[in-house]
């Protein structure tokens, strides 16, 4: 399987996903090319069970013939991101239901993922963007950004830049120990 460019799974998930799973981030998604579904469930399973403790769970949200598209989140981290008060009521706003579970906005999400053309803008809510640069981009059709890093800042750019920071920093660390021939269960976890 082509992993664009990369060594392995592990090295593709440390590169995008490190700040999720040093629990930074609520969660990230990742494009994967179409591989075999009994592969990939077999993977998946493997992740899911190595990183539970952590609470950590990698989920299948949309397959077509050319790519797979995983969302890996931070269980606790996305269900405080959800429950956010200005952020619920943009997702209600957006169809999402208004009980706040996290099992329901994310067969909501899924949903969307698999019929919509793109990306539904409320991505960015589960991705851990402000509300402020989710608002921006959909106001401004993702033009006119005061700054672009992990995604378009209409809002606090200074605010941005550290936590685009603190995921390089993340990412890095993580790279790093995975050449020193660590798992990236082990690099994660690491301290």
């Amino acid at each position: 399987m082509d992993l664009f460019g990369f060594h392995g799974f592990d090295e593709l998930l440390a590169f995008h996903c490190a700040p999720v799973l040093m629990q930074v981030k609520p969660a990230n998604v990742i494009s994967l090319p179409h591989m075999d579904m009994a592969k990939l469930q077999q993977l998946l399973h493997e992740y899911n069970k190595d990183f539970a403790p952590q609470g950590i769970v990698f989920r299948l949200v949309c397959r077509c013939s050319r790519r797979s598209l995983l969302l890996i989140y931070n269980e606790e981290k996305l269900r405080q991101v959800l429950q956010d008060k200005g952020c619920r009521a943009y997702l209600t706003a957006a169809g999402y239901g208004g009980k706040n579970s996290l099992k329901e906005d994310l067969l909501t999400l899924e949903s969307r993922l698999q019929q919509e053309c793109g990306f539904p803008h409320e991505i960015g809510i589960f991705l851990g963007y402000p509300l402020e640069d989710v608002l921006g981009f959909v106001l401004h059709k993702g033009c006119r950004c005061k700054y672009s890093g992990y995604w378009k800042v209409y809002g606090d750019v200074e605010q941005a830049k550290k936590l685009f920071a603190t995921y390089e920093k993340c990412r890095d660390s993580v790279l790093q120990k995975l050449t020193e021939g660590l798992s990236l269960y082990n690099a994660v976890t690491a301290v």
